[in-house]
């Protein structure tokens, strides 16, 4: 690249966009927390989603809620998880 050559208000315009765009593509890719959890666990918590039915979203926040007062949770990484989050 000519260090002389003038960048053009298009060429500028492309290159913020890219950048901008790039940064946001990596950002979303590193956030994405896989939930990894031992098959015993996972089998234990669609053994419990199960035995309930969550038809809307008022009876998810209500499971959620329900979930937290039974200590149906569990710790991936450094986020709490209900069994509701999980199997559903």
């Amino acid at each position: 690249m000519n260090p002389n050559k003038k960048i053009f208000r298009r060429e500028f315009i492309i290159y913020c966009f890219s950048a901008f765009l790039l940064v946001f593509i990596v950002k979303e890719k590193f956030n994405q927390e896989e939930i990894n959890i031992d098959f015993e666990i996972n089998k234990k918590i669609k053994k419990y989603n199960s035995l309930r039915e969550i038809k809307s979203k008022r009876d998810f926040k209500s499971a959620i809620k329900s979930d937290l007062i039974n200590n149906k949770t569990i710790f991936v990484g450094k986020k709490l998880y209900t069994y509701a989050e999980i199997g559903y």
